[in-house]
Order: structure tokens, then C-alpha cells, then sequence
């Protein structure tokens, strides 16, 4: 996505769309059209099981539900029309929303010819030099994701600017030659560490709560590891994580992930 640096980039546009999807398609239709090993049916039922599973029946809500009042109803599943939305946290969602905007990637690169291009599930960057080029990109975007994927481009989230300024794009910034991670992004870190530390405020931690802990905060490292982070790092954790919890944890990789010293109980 870093344009070569013998290349004048004078504006940029970052498109974020957010994607409902509605299966049109059969599983077993594009399956038996497109797989022709032993394993189909297998395949054919698993992939009904994962894309047809209603993660909001049968739920186990966990903490209080005042936590969510402030969750925007376009966040949760339980406010999403049936057959739409996927789950963030399955890891299936992934694979299947960068297959299912597998046409649109053609689209732009090979239809459009757009060199500068990249997307992560539902969140997509332009790289142009002309504006008025990107402008009038926007509605030919937008027919395509609407006419032959069904899904549209959030309104709230087109942003056009300037190069130079960087583009917010999966919990970063970038700007030529460098990747920062967001001011997002580690507003989010301190609160998660000041959650984990008002758990162990108020009470030992359960077998369930440690486990949390440790997701929790090697998911934030497990992104920050990968940028110019580790002074960063190294002074959130150290300053603001309760003692409490380094009696049962140690840092390994150079901060880069929580290990516990013994088995969790």
C-alpha cells in the first residue's frame, strides 16, 4: 500500500463501507460448481453450519447488559436484519467476507485499473493524485458494492484528504514511509488495562477472568507489535497495569505477549 518513492501521491481517499450481507447463493450450488474433491459433502456441510448459524440464539450474555446501552445498534447482531451481519469474533468471518468481496477487488484493480488499492474485510484505501479522479469514484463504488454485492458504503465513513495527513485504516495511521498506530487505538489499550485493573480492585480474579486478562491484553499487543511501538508499549503497561496481576503474569517476546507464571487455577 506504500506508493514508491519515486512517486508524487497528491491525495488520498479511504472508503469504509460497512457490509451486510444476504446469501442469494446456495453453499452447495457454488461448492459443486467450483470443488471437485471426495471431501464435498463434508465441506458443503460444514460451510451451511458456519454461514447459516445464529450466534444470538442460544447465547450466553456475559457481565451486565447496561454495558450495552451505548453499543450502537449497527454493532450488534441482535438489531441486524436475518441473514445479515457476521460475527467479529469468529474467524470464519473473516475468510468468508474477503471471499464474498472477492469480485469488487477485481473490479477496482482490473475493471477500474486502479493502482493503489487496498482492503481488510469491509474497510477499503484509494491512493490517487487526482481529486476530482477520486470524486467521481465514489458513485461508480457505490453502484457496483449495491447492484452485484447488495451491500453500501456508510455514508458517515468516506473520508478525501490529503497525503500528507495520513490515512486511518485498521487501527493506524499511515503516511509515506511510516505506519503510527491510532490515538484510537491506544485509548483503547489504557481502558482495557484500567478494566482488567478494577477487576482486581474489587476481587482475585476467577479462572475465567485471567484467561480475559490475557486475551485481552496480547490482542492489543499482538497489533502493536508490529509498529515502532515499544516504548509505547513498554509505558502503558508498566505504568498503568495494577501489581496485582504481575503475580501472575510475566511479559515474554520484548513485551510482546502476557504468559502466566503457573498453570491458571
Amino acid at each position: 500500500m506504500r506508493p514508491r518513492k519515486d512517486t508524487k501521491m497528491d491525495n488520498n481517499i479511504t472508503i469504509q463501507n460497512t457490509i451486510s450481507i444476504g446469501i442469494e447463493i446456495p453453499p452447495e450450488t457454488f461448492i459443486n460448481e467450483k470443488h471437485q474433491h471426495s471431501d464435498k459433502d463434508l465441506i458443503i456441510k460444514l460451510c451451511k453450519q458456519v454461514i447459516f448459524n445464529d450466534p444470538t440464539k442460544n447465547c450466553i450474555i456475559k457481565g451486565n447488559k447496561s454495558d450495552w446501552a451505548d453499543l450502537p445498534q449497527t454493532k450488534s447482531l441482535f438489531h441486524s436484519k436475518p441473514n445479515c451481519g457476521l460475527p467479529i469474533g469468529n474467524l470464519t468471518s473473516q475468510v468468508f467476507a474477503n471471499f464474498y468481496m472477492d469480485s469488487f477487488d477485481h473490479f477496482v484493480k482490473h475493471d477500474l485499473k486502479i493502482r493503489y488499492y487496498g482492503r481488510y474485510v469491509d474497510d477499503f484505501v484509494i491512493v490517487h493524485e487526482n481529486k476530482e479522479y477520486l470524486r467521481n469514484l465514489i458513485p461508480k463504488l457505490s453502484e457496483y458494492l449495491q447492484s452485484v454485492l447488495q451491500t453500501t458504503i456508510h455514508p458517515k465513513k468516506i473520508y478525501l484528504q490529503h497525503y500528507s495527513k495520513g490515512v486511518k485504516f485498521l487501527g493506524t495511521v499511515i503516511l509515506p514511509n511510516r505506519i503510527y498506530i491510532a490515538v484510537r487505538t491506544k485509548g483503547n489499550f489504557y481502558n482495557a488495562i484500567e478494566k482488567q485493573n478494577q477487576i482486581a480492585r474489587n476481587h482475585k480474579p476467577t479462572k475465567e477472568e485471567q484467561q480475559a486478562f490475557q486475551s485481552s491484553m496480547n490482542s492489543y499487543l499482538g497489533i502493536m507489535k508490529h509498529y515502532k511501538t515499544y516504548k509505547l508499549r513498554k509505558h502503558m503497561i508498566f505504568k498503568n497495569l495494577s501489581a496485582w496481576w504481575w503475580n501472575y503474569v510475566y511479559l515474554s517476546g520484548g513485551i510482546c505477549k502476557f504468559e502466566m507464571k503457573r498453570k491458571i487455577a
